[in-house]
């Protein structure tokens, strides 16, 4: 089994093989403390993106598991009345329900990305399928909205080599997040919103649903959190201008960890 880790490749073998993949699923499953410089667009050097060293009060909004009719029309509005913008992680599976929806993202400024063709773990998949997942939703993403998707993430947050691989043949920047808001366990909006405001920082990559679920306390909670950045003097952007806004860093990806 090989792994990428930064811009080297480590082998690993028998037990090690297993360990290391378990190291590279929970890495998948907290937040990174992985920046990497980008020339332009999502040209990233680091396999996996989760977080944007910048010297700009900028954070991305992300919303998974979209779009649905109810909630994504009303996160649009909101993001529309505070000057805010966000990137969309679709799945494909549901944007062939709902096409409408995906170019009303891209006409509103904001941004579509990947989210794989359906929610199943690509961990547990053979090869063939991963890449299938993979393509046809930026093939569909690209039909819908004129654009090949810049960023992919992958469900669950899980990582193997072959979703990597699968994703950098795309010329897609695989990307976690630096705040998980946990905001599809059911909590409150005001511990959405906390979480949020406890972990911000310059260049946070916030995760939240549009999608896969009753998320009325997530659009509850967004109203407060984009309050809370005008407030605080933060722009939301989409992925593709905070990393374009990112300050110049050494080539690479880099780990805080």
């Amino acid at each position: 089994m090989i792994v990428t880790l930064r811009r080297g490749w480590v082998a690993l073998g028998g037990l090690a093989a297993l360990i290391g993949f378990a190291a590279l699923v929970f890495w998948a499953s907290a937040p990174l403390e992985i920046s990497a410089t980008v020339q332009s667009g999502a040209a990233a050097n680091a396999p996996v993106l989760s977080y944007v060293r910048t010297g700009t009060r900028e954070v991305a909004l992300t919303f998974d598991d979209g779009p649905d009719p109810r909630n994504t029309p009303a996160i649009l509005q909101l993001l529309s009345t505070y000057h805010a913008h966000a990137t969309f992680f679709v799945l494909g599976s549901q944007a062939e329900m709902f096409p409408g929806l995906v170019k009303a993202i891209q006409r509103s400024g904001n941004e579509v990305a990947s989210h794989a063709m359906t929610h199943r773990s690509l961990a547990t998949l053979k090869p063939a399928r991963v890449t299938y997942e993979i393509t046809s939703t930026a093939g569909l993403i690209q039909e819908l909205t004129g654009s090949q998707p810049l960023f992919f993430r992958p469900p669950y947050g899980t990582l193997t080599p072959v979703v990597i691989r699968a994703a950098q043949k795309l010329h897609e920047t695989v990307t976690l997040w630096t705040i998980d808001t946990r905001d599809w366990t059911g909590r409150s909006s005001a511990a959405i919103t906390a979480t949020v405001l406890a972990q911000l920082r310059p260049g946070a990559i916030i995760l939240l649903h549009d999608g896969g679920g009753p998320r009325a306390r997530t659009v509850q909670s967004l109203r407060s959190i984009l309050l809370a950045l005008r407030q605080r003097g933060y722009r939301a952007v989409t992925l593709d201008q905070l990393v374009h806004d990112a300050q110049p860093q050494e080539a690479g990806a880099h780990t805080g960890l």
